[in-house]
């Protein structure tokens, strides 16, 4: 079963609609989950609840910073939002006032009054405590979103 889970969600991981930004694809929420993972690896995050501002929102600009210097990161809100849109991510609201539409942006502050965190999947989550899968899925995101093809 575990393997089957493996497969599944990196065909989730690397089928992630993506945005476009200044004529290209934009790696806002590829970078976005590495930095989730890397909050996995230093015990940033401990539970599968990742709240919209510190330390995350940091550790995003950062992975971005590393990843592409040349490029002007999306805001931090708007992955943290728009990931949503995958079947293994999800944002849990305070009450019934969610956005009504998915391709709509709400505002940082919308995100911060009104969402309560998001998470994963409970069994993505499970599979991403064992740092070997954890460094895989890594590996492949950034061969699939980030390696620029010459």
């Amino acid at each position: 079963m575990m393997n089957l889970n493996i497969s599944y969600y990196k065909n989730q991981l690397l089928s992630i609609q993506r945005g476009w930004a200044k004529g290209r694809p934009s790696n806002a929420k590829p970078l976005y989950i590495l930095t989730i993972f890397r909050g996995l690896n230093e015990d940033t995050l401990l539970n599968n609840r990742f709240f919209s501002g510190e330390p995350l929102m940091s550790m995003y600009y950062e992975m971005c910073k590393k990843h592409e210097p040349n490029i002007v990161a999306a805001p931090f809100f708007k992955p943290y939002y728009h990931l949503s849109s995958s079947d293994f991510y999800h944002i849990r609201w305070k009450g019934e006032d969610t956005p009504r539409y998915k391709w709509n942006t709400p505002s940082g502050k919308f995100l911060r009054d009104n969402g309560d965190y998001a998470y994963f999947d409970d069994d993505l989550w499970k599979l991403l405590q064992d740092e070997r899968i954890r460094l895989q899925f890594t590996k492949e995101l950034i061969t699939c979103y980030l390696k620029h093809k010459k």
